[in-house]
């Protein structure tokens, strides 16, 4: 006959076994963005960017799909921007002395590059219109790990612009770097503080950070005309394509003169008036 001690042991288990059992699941939407947070905090941004883009599909919390978006955006326009680095370090290398004797490659790689930035960039740009209309005078908290950056230039970069092909290995440890770095500058700009990556380090590790909508369009538009003068004559001349970015940026900076006449800010209306001068000038030139 069990003792009362075994049987008390059992009647545990039993409740606990139910307990959990009976407990709700984890919504699909929660598990997608946990393990999104995941992935960036690894570093693995291919697998961040399939959560992100699940967790935007399956939930019903439109803070949290907000919160997903604003990651998404951020994390393309990143990568578009490092993979632009490279196509560029390319470019330079080529016309180094030592790379006379393989300047297909250079090219090659360059253009590699130059599609791969291409394509996050036009994804990017895509998913930030999704959202841009839906943008108020609240702020976006996100919560994230700030990626791990570097200063000064790559090592890996540095070997390619002055001529030299590096290894599979060192290639692939160059892009991560590119990628992190890229990552946390589009961060900081969100933050509000720009360049300055200590800082944006600093207000990421401090906790939630409020991304204002100001901010929000103005850094994104940034961060789209630098990646897309690629597209200019001077780069790759993609007609079509740089005057794409420019409509883009001048329909984001439609709405933030709207949030900035609500909320005014001079060192932002600054900055919108500067781009859109650039804008109008470029898409005159154009024919837009």
């Amino acid at each position: 006959m069990p003792s009362r001690s075994l049987l008390f042991v059992l009647s545990a288990l039993s409740i606990l076994l139910f307990a959990c059992s009976s407990a709700p699941p984890t919504p699909p939407s929660a598990r997608h963005f946990a393990d999104a947070k995941n992935n960036l905090q690894a570093s693995d941004y291919k697998a961040a960017l399939e959560n992100l883009d699940a967790t935007i599909k399956t939930t019903s919390d439109d803070t949290v799909r907000q919160q997903a978006s604003l990651l998404r955006v951020a994390l393309l326009t990143a990568l578009a921007d490092a993979d632009q680095q490279i196509a560029e370090a390319y470019h330079l290398g080529a016309k180094q002395p030592p790379a006379q004797a393989q300047t297909g490659a250079f090219y090659n790689e360059r253009s590699d590059y130059n599609n791969a930035a291409r394509n996050y960039l036009m994804d990017a740009m895509q998913a930030e219109l999704d959202q841009r209309g839906k943008l108020g005078p609240n702020p976006i908290a996100i919560q994230i790990t700030y990626p791990g950056f570097t200063g000064g230039v790559d090592p890996g970069l540095a070997k390619i612009k002055s001529g030299i092909l590096i290894s599979d290995n060192e290639r692939a440890n160059t892009e991560l770097q590119m990628d992190r770095n890229a990552f946390a500058t589009i961060l900081a700009a969100l933050a509000g503080v720009n360049q300055d990556l200590n800082k944006g380090r600093e207000l990421f590790d401090a906790g939630k950070v409020d991304v204002d909508s100001r901010v929000y369009l103005v850094a994104f538009s940034d961060s789209f005309l630098n990646i897309g003068a690629m597209f200019d004559t001077r780069g790759i001349n993609e007609p079509d394509k740089f005057r794409t970015v420019n409509q883009v940026v001048r329909g984001n900076l439609d709405i933030a003169e709207k949030l900035l006449a609500a909320k005014p800010d001079k060192e932002l209306e600054s900055r919108v008036k500067k781009m859109e001068g650039d804008c109008d000038k470029c898409l005159k030139k154009l024919g837009a």
